[in-house]
């Protein structure tokens, strides 16, 4: 698989890294491997071999499976997929996509699968997403089938560090890899900033299942740059001569900062969650397009995933130290000379604690990298009760779809509590136009007489026969075929304002 990946890189014009080439060659010796490699070095071109490798076919997997923290960056990796199958003389169809808003690969049949971490935990643990409406309303479902797909499959976990900032994605992403390595299913987790207590953790659920699983580290970057790092009490004025990529922790400070510069005459882009993956996509291109560029543009977190683009000036606000290695990692990406401005923390979504750790080893060791992880110290959080269940729903054959329903009526979710439930504009009920809202979110609106939206209609909830908004919400849309709920009001600016 090495001389494919080779091959791609050749073709790409862009020089094989070392150990994506170990990382390779552990796989076809049979190991499952935890690749910690810093941000832009190119882990997802592992995923482009595998493909390649699953199409041309080999010993070790049929298939390959992409799995990602994030809906909003499936398409994206889907798209480069594609094009790389497509550059080398293969059926670019062979590649296709899952998640909870659009199926192309309902099953994880194609050759290459792009899929969220909450659309594979379900389709692994006997609930396919395909059908999930028969299941949550009792019916019975096909979900042997993706299971197969998944048994015979190599999956990769991308972003790992993303799925353990919370107990619920960190211990579905544990279960799903102990049930595979009972399966002897191979499998790479990439990350730039895992924490080593989460390697751990790890390490310890796979030894009881005899997983033969492999370390390849990342020492030195082959990317050479200089980043000048500084602290500051406030925003401070914008080198218009420079591209600068400003971030924050919560979208109403992104919002207040990009209504602050463009009434100062500037000309930012504003991206955050709650934009239509429509609008995503329009600005996440201005973005990355070396054509049109955008010159200032301000972000909170949904720019530490997916987004494969190089700043001259990063200023963030103070986060924990994965977060600001992610965010630096937009610096002088490609090497070079670069910047970090680093704003107080304004106290919102992360402990302080975490947030102090961070500024005072970055103040202390005047780099923001990932060689800071050795230092970087914190608690994992696992849910034991999630984390058996998921165990015997696996283990016990008789255990069905029932069994996944009646745990997720229990705990609502199995991976994150947000951005379950979709939010549609005035006017528009395609899912291109919707956002993600969370549980609270929607019911928020809903308690405030919104309207929602069933089979492409705009109907009261009682009509839906919509009956308590003290469950939890995303099961009762998806029981009752809801499609979402109408939002007040919608900027293709600034996105939603909720």
């Amino acid at each position: 698989m090495s001389d494919i990946y080779k091959d791609i890189c050749s073709k790409e014009n862009v020089e094989p890294r070392d150990k994506i080439t170990e990382t390779l060659d552990e796989i076809e010796n049979g190991h499952s491997v935890i690749l910690t490699a810093p941000t832009g070095y190119g882990k997802t071109s592992i995923t482009k071999a595998l493909a390649v490798a699953a199409v041309q076919g080999n010993d070790n997997f049929d298939r390959v499976i992409h799995v990602l923290p994030y809906r909003s960056i499936v398409q994206d990796l889907t798209a480069k997929l594609r094009y790389s199958l497509a550059k080398i003389g293969l059926n670019q169809d062979l590649v296709g996509a899952q998640d909870m808003d659009f199926h192309d690969s309902p099953y994880f049949l194609l050759k290459a699968n792009v899929t969220t971490l909450d659309t594979f935990v379900l389709n692994l643990f006997k609930l396919p997403v395909a059908e999930i409406d028969r299941g949550l309303n009792g019916l019975g479902t096909h979900f042997e089938v993706p299971r197969g797909a998944i048994y015979s499959s190599i999956v990769v976990f991308d972003e790992f560090h993303l799925f353990s900032e919370d107990g619920k994605p960190l211990t579905s992403a544990i279960a799903s890899l102990k049930s595979l390595g009972s399966m002897g299913v191979p499998f790479i987790i990439a990350t730039a900033t895992m924490p080593d207590s989460v390697k751990s953790l790890i390490k310890e659920s796979l030894i009881k299942e005899g997983v033969s699983l492999t370390e390849v580290n990342v020492i030195d970057s082959p990317v050479k740059r200089s980043i000048d790092i500084r602290f500051e009490s406030d925003l401070p004025r914008i080198d218009t001569e420079k591209r600068t990529l400003i971030v924050f922790n919560t979208r109403t400070e992104a919002i207040n900062a990009y209504r602050k510069l463009k009434g100062l005459g500037y000309s930012p882009l504003l991206i955050h969650s709650k934009f239509s993956s429509r609008d995503r996509v329009e600005k996440v291109n201005k973005i990355v397009n070396r054509n049109e560029q955008a010159k200032l543009v301000i972000s909170t977190q949904v720019i530490e995933a997916g987004v494969d683009v190089s700043f001259d000036t990063l200023i963030t606000e103070a986060a924990p130290l994965p977060n600001l290695i992610q965010r630096a990692g937009r610096v002088a990406r490609y090497g070079g000379e670069g910047e970090v401005i680093i704003i107080p923390f304004m106290g919102k979504v992360y402990e302080r604690s975490e947030v102090d750790q961070a500024v005072k080893l970055i103040e202390e060791n005047n780099v923001i990298d990932h060689s800071l992880m050795q230092f970087y110290k914190v608690n994992v959080d696992v849910d034991p009760s999630l984390r058996t269940s998921l165990n015997m729903i696996d283990d016990v054959a008789l255990y069905t779809s029932g069994a996944t329903t009646e745990l997720l009526e229990e705990v609502c979710s199995l991976t994150r509590d947000v951005s379950l439930v979709m939010g549609f504009p005035h006017g528009c009920t395609s899912p291109e136009c919707a956002v993600p809202l969370t549980d609270q979110e929607a019911k928020d609106l809903i308690n405030a007489g919104n309207m929602i939206v069933k089979n492409g209609q705009f109907m009261h909830p009682s009509q839906a026969r919509l009956k308590s908004l003290k469950d939890c919400l995303p099961l009762q849309f998806l029981k009752l075929g809801i499609d979402g709920v109408v939002i007040e009001s919608y900027d293709k600016e600034e996105g939603a304002i909720i």
